[in-house]
């Protein structure tokens, strides 16, 4: 392992034998930091997991080569349209009726007769439990 000198000595011995992961500090601009903790709250993961991501993944995007924004816009156009697509689609099924229902039967068992004529229990923890309860109770036969 090549030693950096940075005005410090550097404590790499037994590095290489870690079996845990490793604290690395460094000091950067406050606004670099503010935007990869936006950019880590978005994907879901902490500050800490998306730097090690991010600098994990470095040498793989250097190897990469990168495409010019006229190759990339229609690819990003017809994201925009799934986004748009899978969002009206949420707004669809999480509508005021199942909002609202779930809303007054959280954490409750409701107990129902299903399609087939079996005595059902859900409990209500998730909107989704609400539309399982309709289509469940619809016959359409």
């Amino acid at each position: 392992m090549q030693e950096i000198r940075t005005g410090r000595a550097l404590q790499l011995e037994g590095l290489q034998f870690a079996q845990n992961k490793v604290t690395l500090g460094f000091k950067c601009e406050a606004g670099t930091k503010i935007q990869l903790a936006q950019e880590a709250q978005q994907i879901g993961m902490t500050l800490s997991e998306y730097v090690d991501t991010v600098i994990g993944s470095r040498h793989s995007l250097q190897n990469q080569t990168p495409k010019s924004t006229s190759e990339l816009a229609p690819k990003i156009e017809m994201q925009k349209k799934q986004i748009q697509q899978l969002e009206a689609k949420v707004n669809f099924y999480e509508n005021d009726f199942l909002k609202s229902a779930f809303n007054k039967y959280r954490g409750q068992t409701v107990p129902f007769q299903n399609n087939k004529g079996q005595q059902v229990q859900v409990t209500v923890n998730s909107i989704e439990d609400v539309y399982t309860i309709l289509i469940n109770v619809v016959n359409l036969q």
